[in-house]
């Protein structure tokens, strides 16, 4: 229950205001003048105070003034034997809750202490939430390469700075930008995301800027872009490198002044985002291949992070399985779970492609699947044991580029896979962990065809 102070000259008003609050199970003080009302604030902790706008010792408004000053939570009601718009108004500006004026209602101050009252749980409850959310958002480890990262972004996380997350597939880089925006100045103000891979780049331009009523055949109503949507909180750009050339034109003039028009809209609009944006791809490759704007890059790498593989942080892996196992324990209502030595050992050993997102996954299927309460090897699947996954041989006589040699690889993986799945493109996706027009645009890129 709130704990409330009374500061008024008239001993009876503040005795009958403590004598209601107390028989609602409030705890309340009173003082007679502002000097004994400010030592008790120093003293205590109160959450309400109501203070009289004429006391002997204090104008009420230059009261509030400074109580407000040292102690900007506190909610003040001001009370007034002579009350006028013009002292409500400026009560209120300088920060007071609420004017009441005498003969006060005693029922009007119950009313406004139920209402704060419930104000009160609801900050403790949005607080509690934040804080949850910067849990889920926490990097797990404590490997030198996590927190060298943790360290950083703890730095720019405060900042309107931009920043460019790149590192491989699965490694968490939407994670990194949530931590960045739950860590800033814009946390109470959106996130929006826009995936470049996973949309068509004929519906990125009204995805990103949004579009009017008709603009295009299916537009039967206006639309807010996600930049208009992330105005005054971020905007998250993912894969970024998949954006085509067009796009990146269009984003380029956007990102000069933070203005631009719907599609099919002539009006200006404006938005105060904070941009973050992250890729899987050596954009400076893509630059030179001529599938990157240069001046683009330049634009959006203001602060570059890079998110580790799991391979360089292999001391962080016990710790990840066994928030992973808590995790998805909770999630399936089941009871929780352990993991053997042995097991943990191989876990930590492997090399993991797929990085935290291939072990989050892993662990929650055999969470699932185990019927022990400790998962051993036994519940391992082959291949992470290194069972049934035949050698290829590489040509290696001719010297390729780096470049090429990612490329061939990748085209076979992806072959592989989907004939190892009769072409099912939402079943091989999955298993790539991408999108499906993603894995659409590789096959298409790699001339891949069925045999």
């Amino acid at each position: 229950m709130a704990n409330i102070l009374i500061i008024d000259d008239e001993k009876s008003i503040c005795t009958t205001i403590q004598g209601i609050l107390e028989d609602e199970g409030y705890t309340a003080d009173y003082a007679l003048t502002f000097c004994d009302g400010f030592k008790k604030l120093k003293d205590g902790s109160f959450d309400i105070l109501f203070l009289d706008i004429w006391l002997p010792d204090r104008d009420g408004i230059d009261g509030l003034k400074e109580i407000k000053k040292y102690f900007p939570e506190l909610e003040v009601v001001i009370i007034s034997g002579h009350g006028n718009i013009e002292n409500a108004v400026e009560a209120i500006r300088v920060g007071a809750y609420d004017f009441l004026e005498k003969p006060l209602s005693l029922e009007r101050i119950l009313l406004i202490v139920k209402h704060l009252q419930d104000k009160f749980q609801l900050m403790r409850d949005l607080r509690e939430s934040r804080g949850d959310q910067l849990k889920k958002y926490d990097l797990i480890g404590t490997s030198k390469p996590l927190l060298d990262l943790r360290k950083k972004i703890e730095k720019i996380a405060p900042t309107n700075a931009w920043v460019m997350i790149t590192g491989e597939n699965g490694t968490g880089k939407e994670h990194v930008a949530r931590l960045i925006h739950m860590l800033s100045k814009r946390s109470r103000n959106s996130f929006v995301e826009i995936n470049c891979a996973a949309i068509p780049s004929e519906l990125l331009e009204s995805e990103m800027f949004g579009h009017e009523k008709g603009a295009f055949t299916g537009a039967h109503m206006a639309k807010k872009g996600k930049f208009e949507e992330g105005d005054n909180g971020t905007v998250f750009l993912d894969e970024i490198g998949d954006m085509e050339m067009s796009a990146q034109a269009k984003l380029l003039r956007v990102l000069e002044n933070n203005t631009f028009s719907r599609v099919g809209g002539n009006a200006s609009v404006s938005s105060d985002f904070r941009l973050i944006t992250a890729t899987n791809k050596e954009l400076e490759d893509e630059i030179s291949d001529g599938n990157f704007r240069e001046d683009l890059y330049y634009r959006i790498n203001v602060v570059p992070l890079v998110v580790p593989p799991l391979r360089e942080r292999h001391d962080d892996i016990p710790l990840l399985v066994n928030h992973f196992i808590k995790e998805a324990c909770s999630f399936n209502g089941i009871e929780l779970k352990k993991v053997d030595e042995e097991l943990m050992h191989l876990f930590v050993q492997f090399e993991w492609p797929g990085n935290v997102r291939q072990l989050k996954n892993l662990v929650e299927r055999m969470v699932v699947l185990s019927e022990d309460s400790v998962m051993s090897l036994d519940d391992a699947p082959d291949f992470i044991q290194g069972k049934h996954f035949p050698q290829k041989s590489y040509d290696v006589e001719y010297e390729y580029p780096l470049k090429h040699a990612k490329e061939n690889f990748e085209k076979h993986y992806i072959l592989n896979i989907l004939q190892n799945n009769d072409w099912n493109i939402s079943r091989s996706a999955r298993i790539l962990e991408i999108e499906r027009t993603y894995l659409h645009r590789k096959i298409k890129a790699y001339g891949i065809e069925k045999s």
